[in-house]
């Protein structure tokens, strides 16, 4: 009886550390629409300096069809170290905007990732969020698409 209530306690602090949902809305109105078909592979290990090329478009097929219809902005990309969902929202040890502008039809981007980072608790949870929102729609929702964890080595 004590080694299955120590065993069912382990694997409980195991699903918690590992219970950050990229998926899950990072904010209000925020919803995972975007289709990502190349990128970085979960659990990679990256190189800063290191160009990553992301192909995308809006044909995730996870969200409504009524979004169809109104235009998305350009597209942001961003780099974060560690989020955790706090209050419904996202927050990271360290968050830093790679690329923004990017044209809503460009299909492609390709960012390199920086060197000058801050000293972070931990390396091996990087995240890459791509991001854009629409601006003529009801409630002005945001759709993204988040790539990782991956490890970055400096």
């Amino acid at each position: 009886m004590k080694f299955t209530s120590a065993l069912v306690s382990g694997l409980l602090a195991t699903s918690a550390s590992a219970a950050f949902d990229k998926w899950a809305p990072w904010g209000k109105r925020d919803y995972s629409c975007i289709n990502v078909y190349q990128g970085v592979p979960e659990n990679a290990t990256l190189a800063a300096n290191w160009p990553v090329e992301i192909g995308f478009n809006r044909n995730s097929g996870r969200c409504d069809a009524i979004y169809d219809q109104y235009p998305n902005s350009n597209y942001s990309v961003w780099l974060y170290n560690n989020p955790v969902r706090e209050l419904g929202n996202v927050q990271a040890d360290y968050q830093v905007r790679l690329r923004d502008g990017i044209p809503s039809d460009a299909g492609r981007v390709t960012v390199t990732l920086p060197s000058d980072l801050p000293e972070v608790d931990d390396d091996t949870v990087w995240y890459l969020r791509l991001d854009t929102w629409l601006p003529t729609a009801p409630q002005m929702p945001s759709f993204f698409n988040v790539q990782g964890p991956f490890r970055l080595v400096r």
